[in-house]
């Protein structure tokens, strides 16, 4: 009997195993299973995995921090008989920015701090415009790179790329001459613009340009055109500004003639092209007009300024139309002669007519030009050397504004 009862046992254990593993595996183990992925999402992992295989368990996901991914692994090891055989919790590579101002402010996580100062030497030269905050930009081993990304990162990173296309940053320059020089500052493209101004302006500029590889499209930041107008722009030292905005809207704030602003004007157009310009200028019948002009002459100072006010005192009128000299005129000028004769050829004489600005311009430069001839010829004829003087006609300005001359259908005579 015994004997039979051990031989029934025998055979039925085969069978009580395979029920019991039936039971395990479709009763026990999907509630472990469900328990395991419970606790991991639960502590925040983002595509929770679990995959359990008897007592063999297998976990992945993604977890947004370190602390949710430590408690996620411990609370998985709690949840019942099983062992954590392969852990493939991580937290993927990110990058976040902020942007307030001039300050950059970076959040995620990257492998190592090699890849934070990546970053940074990276931002610092597209940006270099920007304060940069990495504070919490933080590193984990447990960081792990996006499918088909690895270090070093670059601007072709799929981790950068979103995050570079939103810090472009707009070209813009502005160009201030003072009594101190002439200050440069601007946010230039990396394309040799920076170089060729500062190598122009190297004695008289201040430098303050920023130049960038992440620049947006900026038709005027090409040396072959703007080059040349900023020379002929700054030519003289009296002070003024060039300024292109962010939108390529220039500003031209100067002492100015009407031939320099046609000048200024051409060497504009293919510059920016169709933009709309703002002008503010300040209109003088000739460069050594402008106030501060500073005299080439190398008189002593004192003898210099006491033949400035004499010649001041005496500007010629003419008749309208006329480019007669009247005996009154011709008794001031012989007056004027021997300190004419004492400067000799130091003095650098200018004689310049001033046209009528109602007049046409061809026809009133003519007549201006003819009253400065007037002018030198009577003065030659007195003794003054011929080569010692220029004559030009000046540009007409309109009466009553800044740089309107005293007296129109006039002739003055300067140190040039």
């Amino acid at each position: 009997m015994r004997f039979s009862l051990l031989l029934i046992t025998l055979a039925l254990l085969p069978l009580a195993m395979i029920l019991h593993g039936w039971i395990f595996t479709e009763h026990q183990l999907p509630g472990l299973r469900a328990k395991a992925l419970a606790a991991l999402r639960e502590n925040g992992i983002r595509a929770a995995v679990v995959d359990l295989r008897y007592l063999d368990l297998r976990v992945a996901g993604n977890a947004p921090d370190l602390d949710s991914l430590e408690k996620a692994r411990a609370t998985v090891v709690q949840t019942g008989p099983v062992r954590l055989v392969a852990d493939d919790l991580c937290i993927p590579a990110s990058l976040n920015a902020r942007l307030d101002g001039a300050k950059l402010s970076l959040e995620g996580w990257l492998p190592g701090e090699v890849h934070i100062r990546e970053v940074s030497q990276l931002l610092g030269k597209l940006r270099p415009d920007l304060t940069l905050d990495t504070s919490k930009l933080r590193p984990a081993v447990q960081v792990r790179w996006p499918e088909g990304e690895k270090g070093p990162l670059s601007a072709e990173s799929s981790l950068m790329e979103p995050l570079l296309e939103k810090l472009r940053v707009a070209c813009w320059i502005d160009l201030v001459q003072d009594e101190k020089g002439l200050l440069m500052k601007g946010m230039l493209p990396a394309n040799g613009l920076k170089a060729a101004l500062t190598a122009e302006f190297e004695k008289a500029g201040r430098e303050e340009l920023l130049e960038s590889t992440h620049t947006l499209p900026a038709e005027f930041a090409d040396a072959g055109t703007l080059l040349p107008l900023v020379k002929r722009f700054f030519a003289t030292a009296t002070p003024r500004r060039f300024w292109i905005n962010d939108q390529g809207e220039p500003l031209l704030e100067a002492p100015a003639t009407r031939t320099l602003e046609s000048e200024w004007l051409a060497l504009l157009r293919p510059v920016t092209g169709g933009k709309r310009v703002t002008l503010k200028l300040t209109h003088y019948p000739s460069t050594f007009h402008f106030p501060g002009y500073e005299s080439e002459s190398p008189l002593p100072k004192a003898q210099g300024e006491s033949l400035k006010q004499a010649l001041s005192a005496q500007p010629m009128g003419f008749a309208p139309g006329s480019a007669m000299l009247t005996a009154e005129q011709q008794a001031r000028l012989a007056a004027l002669t021997p300190l004419l004769l004492t400067a000799g050829p130091a003095a650098r004489l200018i004689i310049g007519g001033h046209p009528d600005p109602e007049a046409n311009v061809v026809e009133g430069k003519r007549l201006a030009l003819a009253r400065a001839d007037q002018v030198h010829s009577f003065l030659v004829e007195q003794g003054l050397p011929a080569s010692d003087v220029k004559t030009m006609a000046f540009d007409a300005v309109p009466a009553g504004t800044a740089g309107a001359p005293a007296q129109i259908d006039s002739v003055e005579i300067l140190l040039r």
